[in-house]
C-alpha cells in the first residue's frame, strides 16, 4: 500500500542541516521516499521558508540546489487563496500550521511528518514526528563496522 506523506517546513531544515536534533530521522525519512513505495508532497511556501533559512545558513547555490533536489522528490503541493482562507480560519497554533494543515486535507495525505508536536491536534490527518514515521513503518538493520 502506498503512503502518502506531507512533509513540513522543519522535517525538510532538519534533513539539510546535520546539526538539528531531527537530523538522523529526517534523512532516514527521506531515503524512504526515495527507495520505497511512498509519495511525497511538500507545500510551495515551505519551500520558500527552506530557501530563505538555507541562504541564512549556508549560501544561494547551496538552498537553491537543496529546493531544486526537494522538487525533484516530492510533490509540490500548491497554495491559493481558498487554501489561506482555510489556513486563517483554522484552530491551528499559528497561520504557517494552517496553510500545512490545509494543503494536506486537500490532498490524498495520510500523514502530515512534522516535529511540531501542538499543530494539527483537530486534523483529521494524524501527525507523526520523523522518527515516529521511522520508528512505525522503516525497516532499518544495525550494521557493526569493525573498529
Amino acid at each position: 500500500m502506498t503512503r502518502r506523506l506531507l512533509i513540513d517546513t522543519n522535517i525538510l531544515l532538519d534533513a539539510a542541516m546535520g546539526e538539528r536534533p531531527g537530523w538522523e530521522a529526517a534523512t532516514l525519512l527521506i531515503d524512504e521516499l526515495v527507495f520505497e513505495d511512498v509519495i511525497g508532497y511538500v507545500s510551495a511556501l515551505s519551500l520558500k521558508d527552506v530557501y530563505y533559512v538555507l541562504t541564512k545558513y549556508a549560501d544561494e547555490h547551496a538552498a537553491r540546489s537543496f529546493v531544486l533536489a526537494t522538487m525533484d522528490l516530492l510533490t509540490v503541493a500548491g497554495v491559493d487563496g481558498a487554501l489561506c482562507r482555510l489556513a486563517a480560519l483554522s484552530d491551528e497554533p499559528d497561520f504557517e500550521d494552517g496553510i500545512i494543515r490545509a494543503c494536506a486535507e486537500s490532498l490524498p495525505i495520510d500523514f502530515i511528518i512534522s516535529r511540531d508536536e501542538k499543530a494539527f491536534a483537530h486534523s483529521p490527518i494524524r501527525r507523526l514526528s520523523a522518527q515516529e514515521y521511522v520508528d512505525l513503518f522503516c525497516v532499518t538493520e544495525e550494521v557493526d563496522f569493525p573498529d
